[in-house]
């Protein structure tokens, strides 16, 4: 339902943009084990929420992405390269556009935590704000606004899109070309 939504990615490719191989990857580990029932039920619904990009006219999207996230491998370096050419390939069929904070910024307003701000044609904006088995939506105003200021302070620390999707071929070729 959301006509715009903006995502910050710190340690994890944010859900949204996370191909089938990635996500798996991510949703088998971690502290909590799941049954392989589970985790594929788990697969299947971020999957299915991803779907919405597959729809052109909505909703507008941006992607901050810390450099972090790029780097950190998840699975396999292949696992890794199908990874960021599928957000490059976002990023240039001009579905979302993406700004990668590089490691050079240091510190940034959304180091400390991981956001998804959303606005939706009838109804007032929301945040979600997620950290260590935890997360709350905000509907609160004044804590959407204040959301709303810390990801622009780091959207403006962040590369442009264009030289993002330039780091990011740069990290997949890289992990292409790696010695086993």
């Amino acid at each position: 339902m959301a006509t715009v939504i903006r995502v910050y990615g710190a340690m994890l490719i944010p859900g949204m943009l996370q191909t089938e191989a990635y996500a798996r990857e991510v949703l088998s580990s971690g502290s909590s084990p799941k049954s392989d029932e589970e985790r594929d039920r788990l697969l299947v619904t971020r999957l299915e929420r991803a779907r919405i990009l597959d729809n052109f006219d909505s909703p507008l999207m941006w992607a901050v992405i810390d450099e972090a996230a790029l780097r950190r491998r998840i699975g396999t370096r292949q696992t890794m390269c199908e990874q960021l050419r599928h957000i490059v390939r976002l990023g240039e069929s001009r579905r979302i556009r993406v700004h990668v904070l590089p490691f050079s910024g240091g510190y940034h307003a959304l180091l400390e935590g991981v956001v998804s701000l959303m606005w939706f044609k009838d109804l007032p904006p929301v945040a979600y704000v997620e950290g260590l088995n935890t997360g709350r939506v905000w509907e609160l105003p004044q804590k959407v606004k204040q959301c709303q200021v810390d990801y622009d302070h780091a959207l403006g620390d962040a590369l442009s899109h264009r030289k993002s999707l330039a780091m990011i071929r740069s990290i997949a070729e890289d992990y292409e070309h790696a010695a086993p």
